[in-house]
């Protein structure tokens, strides 16, 4: 800066000091002799920031359909589920900031459990992606421990990919029994008339009677990896749903229907189960 003020210009500046000329220039721009401070860094953020406010009323339905209608449900599913119900379109940003402020945001768990090591298993990458756009094609099934009150019960959960339409029911055991009464229950009241590959873990509930029943019947088993949740998401994913939104408002038979016919699915482009599988009908309507 000196060198200018002694008679320099900034373009014979810049080749003197072998700086780019720009950044000559923006310095010498910014430069007061009187106050050095003229050189510090500045913050780039604009002063007035645009922060869209959303009306009373409007963050009265996003914390009503987080706390109470979708429990833990996200910014996506949320904003379709308010524009589905009330007809009112709130940004996804809207959403999260209105969730973060009410204090709602979801808390992570991490599952640690071993799972011993099995062979000779069809894994679930096995199943041709033709099958799996069928509904019934590729069907999820697995189990969750809960205990209500202080009693112990399993969830079996059954998901199917290519709609996403989910069934589940509460037993006292979890024996492959029980899992073969799961998968007769869940034949009188899927809209699909066969399933074609069944997806489980390696749990010992889904072998022993559980694998006569699905060669009677003609069912593929397709395994996930040993200790490899996150390999058979959708299950997983649905049953954490569950959790978070069934037991605390509702009964599970309301919830079940709730799910399948109210609730927005992301995987699914933001349609509901039944949506989706009237989608895929060659006719595309449900039968």
């Amino acid at each position: 800066m000196d060198y200018i003020s002694s008679g320099k210009t900034v373009a014979q500046t810049a080749r003197h000091f072998d700086h780019p000329y720009s950044t000559v220039k923006f310095w010498h721009d910014r430069y007061n002799k009187y106050n050095l401070n003229s050189l510090d860094n500045h913050s780039s953020r604009p002063r007035n920031v645009r922060r869209p406010e959303l009306r009373r009323e409007q963050k009265v339905l996003i914390i009503q359909a987080r706390r109470y209608d979708l429990p833990g449900a996200g910014k996506k599913t949320l904003q379709r589920f308010i524009q589905n119900e009330y007809n009112i379109t709130v940004g996804q940003s809207s959403i999260q900031r209105v969730i973060n402020e009410a204090g709602l945001k979801r808390e992570r768990k991490i599952d640690k459990r071993k799972v011993k090591y099995r062979k000779n298993r069809n894994h679930m990458y096995t199943v041709p992606k033709k099958v799996m756009v069928r509904p019934g094609g590729l069907v999820y099934l697995d189990v969750k421990h809960l205990r209500i009150g202080l009693k112990k019960y399993y969830q079996f959960t059954a998901l199917d990919h290519a709609t996403r339409i989910m069934k589940a029911k509460l037993y006292k055991s979890i024996t492959s029994e029980s899992t073969v009464k799961f998968l007769e229950y869940i034949k009188q009241e899927v809209p699909f008339k066969r399933i074609e590959y069944l997806g489980t873990d390696n749990g010992s509930e889904f072998l022993g009677k559980l694998e006569e029943y699905l060669n009677q019947k003609r069912i593929k088993h397709v395994f996930s990896s040993p200790a490899s949740p996150r390999q058979n998401p959708f299950v997983e994913r649905v049953i954490r749903t569950i959790i978070d939104e069934v037991y605390k408002p509702f009964g599970l038979d309301e919830y079940l229907v709730r799910y399948n016919t109210k609730r927005p699915h992301q995987g699914i482009n933001l349609l509901t189960p039944i949506q989706m599988y009237a989608k895929l009908l060659p006719n595309n309507s449900i039968t």
